[in-house]
């Protein structure tokens, strides 16, 4: 589903994030090649996975800029299963 061998990196503004099981979400407002916002969809571990690598619920908000790297979806779906997130301060945590 995936293409978790070739990573791709985005950055941009978070629109909302759902702190959910099996696996939570992080949408974000990407711009494009052509400057044109698109929103992603970056799928993230559950969140007591993500509390074992040192977050919270808030480590991620609404209007945060953030980089997220993982597979980009194969169908070429604006969706991502995200390996990594780096927060606006340098901060990397492993999702």
């Amino acid at each position: 589903m995936y293409d978790m061998d070739h990573p791709t990196t985005l950055k941009g503004v978070v629109t909302r994030v759902e702190w959910t099981n099996p696996h939570g979400y992080i949408y974000l407002d990407v711009k494009n090649d052509k400057g044109e916002t698109e929103e992603w969809a970056a799928e993230i571990n559950s969140p007591n996975f993500l509390k074992h690598n040192g977050w919270t619920s808030t480590t991620v908000k609404p209007g945060d800029t953030i980089t997220v790297t993982g597979g980009a979806a194969k169908s070429g779906a604006k969706t991502m299963r995200c390996t990594t997130v780096v927060l606006a301060d340098g901060l990397t945590l492993r999702s």
